[in-house]
């Protein structure tokens, strides 16, 4: 955090212990809780709290809960960042159109090195590279759940452990169901 701090100019000090003061004021701080330990957010009382919750898609849902309840006034946000790997964790939920949450989908054709946007030549070899995208095209395909979230920037419809595709059940329970139009023989072999 202090190499990013310093490169930016920012005013004021950090701490070894991740708190960045301005004079005697604690503006920010970094904190990393345990997976299942909703009341490490607890007692944050500001008219202006950003929480910024990084890696998103392995954040279990009591933290993303905590966090809400430090987000309760006009003035406080939560911004979620994360790779769309796994279908199944909160961050898909929240990702989700009804939600509630404004979503921003970053593909690697929306990076500087598709799009021309100008970014500083030592920043540029740390982007995705065309040359990495057409060989991963390749690798995996581009129906792959691989290419679908590392490239394309979106959630696959399967995971690693998945038996039933999410998008099919989410169809089936759109579906209404047609009473039945003709009756099981009793001779039938398919019972």
């Amino acid at each position: 955090m202090s190499n990013a701090y310093k490169k930016a100019g920012l005013v004021g000090r950090i701490t070894l212990d991740a708190k960045w003061y301005m004079g005697n004021e604690l503006v920010a701080y970094g904190r990393k809780p345990a997976d299942y330990d909703p009341a490490a957010f607890r007692g944050i009382h500001a008219r202006y709290v950003l929480v910024i919750i990084d890696e998103a898609g392995g954040v279990p849902k009591a933290i993303f809960d905590a966090v809400d309840a430090l987000a309760t006034n006009i003035d406080a946000r939560v911004v979620a960042v994360g790779n769309p790997d796994d279908p199944a964790s909160h961050f898909a939920t929240i990702c989700k159109p009804g939600s509630g949450w404004h979503v921003e989908t970053i593909s690697a054709f929306d990076t500087p090195a598709y799009t021309g946007e100008k970014v500083p030549e030592d920043l540029l070899p740390l982007l995705v590279s065309p040359e990495w995208v057409e060989e991963r095209k390749i690798r995996w395909g581009v129906t792959s759940p691989v290419y679908q979230s590392k490239v394309l920037g979106e959630f696959p419809d399967v995971s690693d452990d998945t038996l039933i595709q999410p998008t099919w059940i989410e169809a089936a329970q759109k579906r209404s169901p047609d009473p039945p139009t003709t009756h099981r023989s009793r001779h039938c072999p398919f019972r």
